[in-house]
């Protein structure tokens, strides 16, 4: 497998997969747990790996939400508890919905994967992509599915970031991005109102389906680092997390 095809390959499932946790039940719970709701605790833990910078900080990173939206709800958090108390949580959080989640995914996938992973994560460099930075911070959990999601979230954050960069080579704003995103499926959710959506335009579309192809060539370009199998390995392993999605098992 290509690094192209495998970048094409991994994008979806693992967007869905690192993702899935943030308003899980047990994420609630965990939240709850040190006194945050849900958002709050989605904010401040998403948002706590960048370290304990100004709010403002954390909602430019979080480029795709309304201007302002994550300043308020990671502020809400940030009164109550420290970056580094919400980070921690949130990838507890994560890693306990791994081990009710990826017990039936075959061990040699998950091995295959995490292999895959680290390499391309340990080929990354620094400073270019805030949140990749920030997780990679943090201590990696000992067993093999807690490490799959975590690499899950970090491969998302990753993409992400590069994403990031090709819409804004792309000259897009934040709202017209995320209005062309999905059809519009996380407009409202992001903070974005009626008032936000961008006159549409066959060039804006344009724009818009360029910067995708973009984000994946330079996903691509990442990629090649790996090996044919390595590649393959990523590209099972992101198939398996996400079908366990579907049919959740604990891990023994």
């Amino acid at each position: 497998m290509n690094s192209a095809q495998t970048a094409d390959t991994i994008a979806a499932p693992l967007g869905t997969v690192g993702m899935m946790y943030y308003f899980d039940k047990g994420t609630v719970a965990k939240g709850k747990e040190i006194d945050l709701d849900v958002v709050s605790f989605y904010a401040l833990g998403r948002g706590g790996v960048l370290n304990d910078v100004p709010a403002e900080e954390v909602d430019e990173v979080f480029f795709f939400f309304k201007p302002g939206a994550i300043t308020a709800m990671y502020s809400g958090g940030r009164a109550v508890q420290t970056a580094d108390v919400g980070a921690r949580a949130h990838l507890a959080a994560a890693d306990d919905f791994a081990r009710r989640t990826f017990g039936g995914v075959s061990s040699d996938v998950l091995a295959g994967f995490n292999s895959a992973a680290a390499a391309l994560i340990a080929s990354l460099p620094t400073g270019r992509w805030p949140l990749v930075d920030g997780y990679r911070q943090f201590d990696l959990p000992s067993d093999a599915a807690a490490l799959a999601m975590r690499y899950a979230i970090l491969l998302r954050e990753l993409r992400g970031g590069v994403h990031t960069d090709a819409i804004k080579a792309a000259g897009l704003t934040s709202a017209e991005a995320c209005y062309l995103d999905h059809d519009g499926a996380y407009f409202a959710l992001h903070g974005f109102q009626d008032a936000d959506i961008p006159e549409v335009t066959d060039e804006l579309r344009h724009r818009r389906q360029t910067a995708e192809a973009d984000t994946s060539v330079r996903m691509a370009a990442l990629l090649d680092v790996l090996s044919d199998e390595q590649r393959v390995s990523l590209a099972d392993g992101a198939a398996a997390l996400h079908a366990a999605l579907a049919d959740p098992q604990p891990v023994s």
